[in-house]
């Protein structure tokens, strides 16, 4: 009985010290309202600094883990073989090796391409009007080009939107083609071309810089490139011999000095054959091998690293010596002939 009434009045005794603090500290907040203030800083410093400090002791406790467990860590840190891998993982890396290779998806494009333009070939009969009129509207793309400091790719580029274009019209078209609509046909196929390679584009009119028969309305060259698009089935990344050079110049044996002079003298080449209408047969790969070959000879290469090279480029990109073979020589004669722009 007498514990109880301790217990009491001691818990009444801290009730009346806790009553009495808190008036002293309202009294405190009404007389020095910025020394009160301090008050509670200071308690809320020394409350965050003592949190801090049993943070840094879990850290250190953390740490005293890791140091213990060191010796486990040079099996976590080992990399996993293909053995350890789930088995998902092992098919699809197979897989993605195979089907997403650079070179194989660039190859696979190319048989659709000219499978395309194959068809278009037995379909379309290009008269001598056309292939001459075609051969002056490469002059003035390649001309074009220059004037704007274009790049090689986008010449290339327009070329192969115009000889897709011509097939494909001839082949589906019964009406004859003239020669002034090859001409607005490559003015709208080089403003394609620069629209999908050049950061800086001329407006349609301005683009008509060089001398040409004939000089066409912007809206005449607009409807041109709804037509042109239409027939390529808006597929605007064909392949082209300078699609294969980046992986061509890996198998020249050059040195550091000379990869730059292969390039230029690589690009240069395949420009000039453009006007070629007879290389349009062949396909880009056999004709990017045949360049090589003809720059390789022009930068005095020995006899034996032609045929080393010949034969890796007939293995990997998978065409026989006989069509490489062919296409060198139609470029010889193509050169020597002053195809040459």
């Amino acid at each position: 009985m007498n514990i109880l009434c301790m217990r009491g009045l001691s818990s009444k005794v801290e009730d009346f010290n806790l009553s009495v603090q808190g008036e002293w500290e309202l009294k405190k907040k009404k007389k020095n309202p910025v020394g009160c203030s301090l008050f509670f800083l200071r308690r809320q410093i020394t409350v965050m600094a003592e949190e801090e400090e049993a943070k840094t002791h879990d850290h250190l406790a953390c740490l005293n883990d890791l140091s213990c467990n060191e010796d486990n860590m040079s099996a976590i840190e080992q990399p996993l073989s293909n053995n350890h891998l789930p088995q998902f993982l092992v098919e699809l890396d197979e897989q993605l090796d195979k089907q997403y290779c650079w070179l194989d998806i660039l190859l696979s494009k190319e048989d659709e391409n000219h499978a395309k333009l194959s068809t278009c070939f037995l379909k379309a009969d290009m008269s001598l009007i056309i292939i001459s009129a075609r051969q002056e509207a490469v002059k003035w793309i390649l001309a074009v080009n220059s004037y704007h400091d274009f790049s090689a790719f986008t010449a290339v580029l327009s070329v192969n939107y115009l000889d897709q274009f011509l097939l494909s019209f001839q082949s589906r078209s019964d009406m004859p083609m003239k020669p002034w609509m090859v001409q607005l046909a490559a003015v709208a196929c080089l403003s394609l071309a620069a629209k999908v390679v050049e950061i800086h584009v001329p407006l349609l009119f301005d683009l008509q810089v060089e001398k040409s028969e004939y000089v066409f309305r912007p809206k005449s060259i607009q409807k041109m490139e709804l037509s042109v698009l239409s027939l390529l089935d808006w597929k605007m990344n064909p392949v082209t011999p300078l699609s294969f050079m980046n992986h061509i110049i890996k198998m020249v044996p050059l040195g550091d000095h000379r990869h730059l002079e292969f390039s230029a003298l690589f690009k240069h080449r395949v420009l000039s054959l453009l006007g070629d209408f007879k290389l349009v047969h062949y396909r880009p790969s056999v004709i990017s091998a045949a360049v090589t070959l003809h720059v390789m000879k022009h930068m005095d290469f020995g006899g034996e690293n032609l045929d080393s090279c010949k034969n890796e480029l007939c293995g990997i990109l998978q065409f026989n010596k006989e069509k490489l073979e062919a296409c060198y020589q139609l470029i010889r004669t193509s050169l020597a002939n002053g195809n040459n722009y």
